[in-house]
């Protein structure tokens, strides 16, 4: 039997997942049997060192390495290239971000305990390697990592009942989408002639064969019970509203972010057959029309954003539906870029409701009233963010609208594009809504923020300000983007 070897390229690839793993499991491990409530600095420290070494670690990809991609790792389980890459980016810098804001907010809430950090620390090594994988058996592994991570983190506060509530209905719509997916990779695995790798499915040619389709079509609604696309959908809101606030940004921006990063990948390289480019068509057409006119009449901050997030999903699946159908990777470029912007603008709205959840989440728009005349630099990032996921110019996520109704209409699929249009319109409405409040209502308490509230409100800056920076220079994005998406089947 030969030696195990790894390479160069592979030890690099894993770095940054592997640092977020051990840090993860380091957390765990300090706080046994520690029953002090004034070591929360000592906890965040601790995960901002992991975090910040699978940063520097991801960074020495881009150093070592080049744009393109360094073909299958570890028996093709998995590969370095600039699409994962990407997707990894936005899971760290999150992550990092997250862990930013959580101190003041966990000691505020009387749950400062480091399995928080350690929750973040694994679902994200998970979410690092789903980008990552291109493997049958890596995806699935990886994603059940990341869930199980992210159901604990939704009932994180066990005394709240509608976070236990939320987070055991998460838990059985997960298993429930587990099981779809499993079973459409086994077909999917069987009718490709026994391949794993996504290459080799990609070469089997099995794309006609209907019971194939049927594989694929159950991995997507796998895929769709993650990103909460209609009619797989339900759970979203209650598990948003119940979550602690850090919980649910993470999984708006985090387990959104990964989850379309490998369905992408997945399809690219399954094709699919005819009927799948319609089915995305009417995934994302019901999507964002129901996630966008549920969120209107919304009172809840978190039951907005998360009505909201299932709308963008539904302008997500847009990209993928036209990369597929006109067998053009480059027109897909709006999906990355879109990801990256939607990442910053709601990290920065999650922000400014974290600074204002002292002891209990601030959760009404009418909490939100007057906060621009005690508290300007929170309101004008929250207004920012607001604007950007509306789709207001000079913001990233104007331009990030921009290309992909854009890619719409010149593939041929102007109905759809139309419909996005009109539902970005209506969206307007209920965005706006926090922006009155905070800065043309009379404010109804004070606003005290969470104890050493630097991290919250560095976060809020640097997302705002990023927000607008990509809105008025995309194209060194938009680029690295395109090319991303290029190295996919590269």
């Amino acid at each position: 039997m030969e030696p195990l070897s790894l390479s160069r390229a592979e030890i690099l690839a894993v770095l940054p997942a592997g640092f977020l793993f051990i840090t993860g499991l380091i957390q765990l491990l300090s706080d046994l049997g520690d029953t002090s409530k004034t070591s929360r600095h000592e906890k965040t420290h601790l995960a901002m060192i992991g975090v910040t070494g699978a940063l520097v670690a991801f960074a020495s990809l881009f150093v070592q390495g080049t744009l393109a991609s360094t073909g299958e790792l570890y028996a093709g389980a998995m590969t370095d290239d600039l699409f994962g890459r990407l997707g990894a980016g936005v899971i760290i810098v999150t992550s990092l971000f997250v862990t930013l804001m959580s101190g003041g907010y966990l000691s505020s809430s009387g749950n400062n305990k480091a399995e928080f950090h350690s929750l973040i620390s694994f679902s994200a090594g998970a979410m690092v390697l789903l980008c990552q994988a291109t493997n049958l058996v890596s995806i699935f592994v990886a994603i059940e990592t990341l869930s199980l991570a992210v159901y604990v983190l939704a009932g994180f506060f066990k005394e709240n009942k509608s976070a236990s509530e939320g987070a055991f209905k998460y838990f059985v719509m997960g298993a429930f989408s587990s099981g779809f997916l499993l079973f459409g990779m086994a077909l999917v695995y069987g009718l490709s002639g026994g391949s794993l790798s996504l290459s080799d499915i990609a070469a089997s040619g099995a794309s006609s064969d209907a019971l194939f389709a049927v594989g694929v079509l159950m991995v997507l609604i796998g895929f769709a019970f993650k990103v909460g696309v209609v009619p797989f959908h339900s759970w979203v809101p209650d598990v948003y509203q119940g979550a602690p606030v850090l919980a649910a940004g993470w999984m708006a921006v985090a387990v959104k972010s990964a989850s379309f990063f490998a369905l992408c990948r997945f399809l690219y390289h399954s094709g699919g057959g005819a009927y799948l480019d319609q089915i995305l068509v009417a995934l994302s057409v019901v999507t964002m029309i129901l996630g966008n006119l549920a969120a209107l009449n919304q009172q809840s901050l978190k039951r907005m954003l998360a009505y909201s997030g299932i709308a963008h999903s539904g302008y997500l699946m847009i990209p993928v539906v036209v990369a597929l159908s006109g067998n053009d990777l480059s027109i897909g470029a709006s999906l990355p870029f879109y990801l990256c912007a939607y990442a910053a603008t709601t990290l920065a709205a999650f922000g400014v409701l974290t600074a204002l959840s002292v002891s209990t989440d601030r959760d009404n728009i009418g909490d939100l009233n007057g906060l621009a005349k005690s508290r300007p630099m929170l309101a004008l990032g929250f207004t920012i963010a607001l604007i950007s996921l509306a789709g207001i110019p000079l913001t990233a996520g104007f331009i990030g609208k921009l290309m992909i109704f854009s890619d719409a209409i010149g593939a041929g699929f102007i109905q759809i594009a139309i419909i996005g249009i009109l539902t970005s319109l209506v969206s307007v409405y209920y965005y706006l809504r926090p922006v009155v409040a905070m800065w043309f209502r009379d404010p109804r308490s004070s606003f005290d923020l969470i104890p050493a509230p630097w991290g919250v409100q560095f976060t809020v800056g640097v997302c705002g300000i990023a927000t607008i920076i990509v809105g008025l220079f995309p194209d060194w994005l938009v680029e690295l983007s395109r090319i991303s998406v290029e190295t996919i089947l590269g």
